[in-house]
Formats: structure tokens, C-alpha cells, sequence
């Protein structure tokens, strides 16, 4: 299995070029290109042949590196509950699939939209349906640019607790249900499937970590593996936390999970000086490369 990472902070510290070399020099295999651009300017808003020029650069860049991509990660959040807002959202997300598709990934992680007062599952059928209309439109780019999204497990904040809670997908249930209820309705083959953010599970999933991904089963194909500590959101790398990595690992060859081991842990590089970006960078491959020969996955 190959070691997989975001881009964001590399890229944000080095520039897309020079990131990615060092994400390759550090040991990675393989990226999840983080898109988070803005949505109403810049290259998400350019003409299709101008981001068809710019992403076919970058991946050619990437395979000159020894690295390919294997997923995207689209900006966030998709719904603002402003008609206006939502519809210049949407046309970012077209563009980002657009992109994704260019640069050769497998799968577009496409987060869910939230309800701001959806809060432990209290609208979940009002919430479903905002998703159900706003994947639903995102299909026929699906098709043309021939690529798959990824939906991810989401939290929600409680103001009168002061806490993290659960909200749309945080139920391994749910966001099996979500694949399922988007794979009937497309016409030409599936092209959905779930994205399991592993620190997210800790926060508000609905069962033991094996057990959700067991859930899941073949519908798993894409990760956001990072570290917490149960209470906040810390996107550190694996051990650094509470979350049971044996469990996880156990239950991922249990599935035959077939994809990457893909990491979203770029807090972990704010523990150190910038200059050590690099070497923390190295140690995360080293940490994942590790968990994946340990459990032979």
C-alpha cells in the first residue's frame, strides 16, 4: 500500500512546484492535491482550457517527481444556505472535478453540506435532501470528466456544550446510506464512494473505529487519516492522539481496502520550527509506512 498525503501546507510554504518535490524527497508515493482555493476568483473561475493548461503542468510535474495523485480534496465548506453564494460554490466544485480529472485521481473528496443546526442527526432527512440535489447536479461532470467523489464523515460544533457533535454523515450508517442512495441514481456506473476521516471518527462517529469501517466496507476507498485527542479537531499525525491504530488497520485488511494510506495530518508540521517541515514531513511517511507493514496492508 502507498503512502499518500494532502498538499496543503507544503504547497502554501514552498509553492506548488517545489512542495511537491520535497513531499516526494520525504518518502510519499502518492498525493491527495489539496484544492482549497478560493471559489469566486483565481483558478477556479478561469476557462476550462486555462485549467486544463495549468493542472496538465502540474502533473506532469508530480509523475517527473515519482509521485502520482490519487486524490483531490475540493474546496469546502459547499453550502452557505445563500442561493447567491451557493450557486458560485457550485461552479468552483465543477471546476475542481474538472481539474481533479486533469491531474489523474481516482477520486474528488466532495464534503457533504451542512446544516448549521444539524445537529445529532435533528435534520437529517432536510439535510440528505439539500445533498441528494447538490450531488445529484454534480453527476453529469462526473461522467464527462470520468471521476468519482468521495464523500466524507462530518462534525458539527454544540454551542451550549462547548463541544464537537455529530451532524450529516457522522454515522458510519448514514454515509453508507449516502453512497448508496448517489449510486442509484446515476445512470452510467457508480461514482460514488466514502471517504473515512479517521480523526473525525474519533469526534463524533457512531461506533468503535473498526466497526464503522467494517460498515462501510467496499464503499471505502479514500482516507483522511490524522490523530486527536477525542475532544478537538488536531489533524496530528498517528500516535499522537487516542485513536486505536491497530483497530484501525486490523479492520482496513478485514475489508481488502485497495486504495492509499492517505494522510490529512498538516497540523503535525505546526509542532515544529518551519524549517523542520521537511523532517516532520519525513517522519509522517515513516510513521504510515510503518502502521502499513506492521498490519501488512
Amino acid at each position: 500500500m502507498n503512502i499518500c498525503t494532502q498538499t496543503h501546507l507544503f504547497i502554501d510554504n514552498y509553492g506548488e512546484e517545489k512542495g511537491i518535490e520535497l513531499l516526494a524527497k520525504a518518502g510519499f508515493e502518492s498525493i491527495d492535491f489539496s484544492m482549497f482555493y478560493p471559489v469566486d476568483s483565481g483558478i477556479l473561475v478561469a476557462s476550462d482550457d486555462e485549467v486544463r493548461e495549468h493542472f496538465e503542468k502540474l502533473r506532469r510535474h508530480i509523475e517527473n517527481c515519482g509521485m502520482y495523485v490519487y486524490q483531490t480534496h475540493t474546496p469546502f465548506p459547499t453550502y452557505r444556505a445563500d442561493p447567491e453564494k451557493d450557486e458560485v460554490i457550485f461552479k468552483a466544485e465543477c471546476k475542481a472535478l474538472l481539474a481533479s480529472s486533469v491531474l489523474g485521481a481516482k477520486y474528488a473528496v466532495v464534503h457533504p453540506a451542512i446544516m448549521r443546526e444539524n445537529r445529532y442527526g435533528s435534520l437529517s432527512a432536510e439535510n440528505k435532501a439539500i445533498n441528494v440535489d447538490l450531488y445529484s447536479r454534480l453527476i453529469p461532470y462526473l461522467d464527462k470528466y470520468d471521476i468519482k467523489i468521495a464523500i466524507e464523515n462530518m462534525f458539527n460544533h454544540d454551542p451550549e456544550k462547548n463541544c464537537i457533535c455529530p451532524t450529516v454523515c457522522s454515522s458510519s450508517v448514514e454515509l453508507a446510506d449516502y453512497v448508496d442512495t448517489m449510486n442509484a441514481l446515476c445512470k452510467n456506473g457508480d461514482r460514488f464512494v466514502n471517504c473515512l476521516d479517521i480523526g473525525h471518527t474519533n469526534l463524533s462517529g457512531d461506533k468503535p473505529i473498526g466497526d464503522m469501517v467494517r460498515t462501510l466496507g467496499p464503499r471505502l476507498k479514500s482516507l483522511h487519516i490524522h490523530d486527536n485527542n477525542g475532544i478537538y479537531d488536531m489533524h496530528t499525525a498517528p500516535g499522537f492522539g487516542n485513536i486505536k491504530w491497530g483497530e484501525f488497520c486490523t479492520a482496513l485488511k478485514d475489508i481488502g481496502y485497495d486504495g492509499d494510506f492517505v494522510f490529512e495530518a498538516d497540523s503535525f508540521y505546526r509542532c515544529f520550527d518551519s524549517s523542520l517541515m521537511f523532517d516532520a514531513g519525513a517522519l509522517l511517511y515513516k510513521i504510515g509506512r510503518n502502521l502499513v507493514d506492521k498490519y501488512g496492508l
